[in-house]
């Protein structure tokens, strides 16, 4: 048994559940009102005690087991929750083994090196007399002393070696300060220096409040670069990082949404202003790690765009508009095809608003503090954002260049997981360029293959009778655990599997493809390795997971491998299993809904959502069906003929 399944079986779910969420017995079954999002009319969220499972048949459209609901109710990752759960059910977790004990050493002297330095700054502002030019221009910004105080902003002495002479005095080698990122070398003279001169300095601190990086603005009129950050090194990472996120996380929970910005400058006064729900992006096209670190506490975010950055002047080139900010000399990037993908996966909810022409937040808050509220009022989804920047000049005479607009704009709406949604920005698009709906559909790249097909009045329907589906499940698992097998032994897989599923117009493989959280979790990690560019072989793997998720690795690969003469057509025999498996979860899905349905027939004062799910339920069988016919030999040869 491994910890997961020996904690689960210590706790019961309807107990964990009722809690924080009032059940009502339901026949054998447990009802209640969704905790994630707004449900008064009709219970939608139901715990199943048989199975120790949970599902809201609601807008959510969510489930699984107990660690599953604790992740989404705390907004904890799955270290957290097993840490928690296992507190709640006696169970002692292994010790991790020992720690480099000089490498952790190392990452304690860099850890107070940097916060060493976020004070020798702020105290170089508050009393310098060389600072005076950096404390007129906080004046002029309108920040007060406890502002600087919070933030901890600071300043750079104008000397190549002042910071390198503090800190040496203290003890600290050179090594040591440009491991940090505080000197810069110069490999052909051989020497080193300062990195930050003559600058304001912003510390930049991880979620847990500790300083991991600067970023500094110049303070001479045509200082290049206008804003500096600290070098990539072992503590800072600017794609997994936000700006202000240690002060924001309990305003953004409260809130429930996040604010993205791009400046520190945004930040600072918005937190100032009181709007603490505030972070930025650190001058970088958004990342999938930056909103994982925020869907701990929101799904909602909100991405604030400069006017001049994301206005009418803005170039849309392969969806993405590249601009340069109004002091910076940085490139941000707006990748609406990126954003759109990491809102699928993440099951979140990203809108777009662009500040007026001129003005950032910084300005606006400072200017008339009431407005900022009203400006994300009018945040728009991403698509709507881009359909709008992509036509806003464009001349309609010109059918190639709305041709050439049509091709950038319709992969992104195939981007879209939900067919509704899918349909609404194709009929959008098509009003927007003054063209009919059906020549989109016609041209190459509309071809989603995503139609729903509605079943034929009078065809029969087949009721499922109540079964516990312990045989079914363990098949599913079983696959699943194959599919890992392989990924493990051939990681390269995972990118295959995926261009395939797109080609079949499927979602790509996310953590709720699989029903155990050990695997979701394991998903998730490979997932890391290959988007750092790090073949995610079983050594990187190893040491990037916790004990629970060791011994999830030692038990796959006790399952056999492929023959090495099969590998060629392993990809595709796995999204086949993908496939499979989802269909299974979708018949098991309509199953409860069934069960339920009979059951509460005098309970449901309505049961039309519960009788529209069950049909978009079969809706998607018929699309997976038809993607898997695609793929086998014999739709290709009917490809072929026709």
């Amino acid at each position: 048994m491994s910890v997961t399944q020996d904690i689960k079986s210590r706790l019961d779910i309807v107990d964990i559940v009722s809690e924080q969420v009032p059940l009502r017995k339901s026949g054998h079954n447990y009802a209640g009102f969704c905790p994630f999002h707004s449900n008064t009319r009709t219970p939608a969220f139901y715990v199943f005690p048989e199975t120790q499972t949970w599902r809201c048949f609601g807008a959510c459209a969510d489930g699984g087991d107990l660690f599953t609901y604790v992740m989404k109710k705390e907004g904890w990752e799955f270290r957290e929750t097993l840490e928690y759960l296992a507190r709640r059910a006696g169970v002692t977790l292994e010790t991790a083994p020992p720690v480099d004990k000089a490498q952790q050493a190392f990452a304690n002297k860099m850890e107070d090196l940097l916060g060493a330095a976020a004070d020798y700054f702020h105290q170089l502002l508050l009393y310098a007399p060389q600072a005076e030019q950096a404390r007129r221009y906080v004046e002029r910004r309108g920040l007060t002393a406890e502002t600087l105080a919070t933030f901890q902003l600071g300043y750079a002495l104008d000397s190549w070696d002042a910071c390198r002479s503090h800190f040496t005095a203290q003890g600290y080698s050179d090594d040591d300060l440009l491991q940090a990122g505080m000197l810069t070398e110069n490999p052909e003279k051989g020497t080193r220096y300062d990195r930050f001169r003559n600058r304001l300095m912003f510390a930049i601190r991880n979620v847990e409040g500790q300083v991991v990086g600067f970023g500094a603005r110049t303070l001479e009129k045509d200082g290049i670069p206008k804003y500096l950050n600290s070098p990539q090194t072992t503590l800072f990472d600017k794609s997994h990082l936000l700006y202000g996120l240690d002060l924001a996380r309990r305003h953004v929970r409260e809130a429930r949404q996040a604010v993205i910005v791009e400046g520190y400058m945004d930040v600072i006064q918005a937190h100032q202003a009181g709007f603490g729900n505030v972070v930025a992006q650190m001058g970088t096209a958004l990342t999938e790690q930056q909103l994982q670190l925020l869907k701990r506490y929101t799904k909602r975010f909100v991405l604030a765009l400069d006017a001049d950055a994301a206005g009418q002047k803005a170039t849309l080139r392969s969806l993405q508009v590249a601009r340069e900010t109004l002091d910076r000399d940085y490139e941000v990037r707006f990748d609406a095809q990126g954003l759109v993908r990491h809102e699928a996966r993440l099951k979140a909810d990203i809108r777009v608003v662009t500040m007026p022409d001129g003005e950032d937040p910084d300005s606006i808050i400072r200017a008339d503090m009431t407005r900022w509220p009203l400006l994300l009022a009018q945040a728009r989804p991403i698509v709507d954002y881009v359909i709008d920047t992509a036509t806003a000049d464009l001349d309609m005479t010109d059918a190639k260049a709305k041709s050439a607009v049509a091709q950038q704009v319709l992969p992104l709406i195939l981007e879209l997981g939900d067919p509704v949604e899918r349909e609404h920005y194709r009929q959008l698009l098509a009003r927007a360029l003054q063209v009919d709906e059906m020549t989109l559909r016609q041209m190459p790249t509309a071809q989603d293959g995503r139609r729903a097909a509605v079943p034929v009045m009078g065809q029969k329907q087949v009721v499922a009778k109540p079964v516990s589906g312990g045989g079914r499940k363990t098949a599913v698992n079983n696959r699943e655990a194959n599919f890992l097998r392989h990924c493990l032994q051939y990681p390269q897989l995972l990118l295959q599997i995926n261009q395939q599923l797109r080609q079949a117009r499927q979602p790509e493989l996310g953590e709720t493809d699989f029903g155990q959280v050990e695997d979701r979790a394991l998903l998730g990690q490979m997932y890391q390795q290959l988007r750092y560019g790090v073949v995610a072989v079983r050594s990187e793997l190893w040491d990037s997971s916790d004990d629970v998720l060791r011994e999830r690795i030692k038990t796959l690969e006790k399952l056999p491998l492929i023959a090495e003469s099969q590998l060629d057509n392993l990809a595709e025999k796995l999204v086949h299993s993908v496939l499979d498996w989802r269909c299974d979860r979708i018949k098991q899905r309509n199953r409860e809904l069934q069960q339920l349905l009979r059951v509460q027939r005098e309970e449901v004062a309505d049961q039309r959502d519960f009788y529209q799910q069950i049909l978009a339920g079969s809706q998607e069988l018929q699309r997976i069906n038809r993607a898997k016919e695609a793929m086998s030999a014999v739709g290709r040869r009917r490809a072929e003929q026709g």
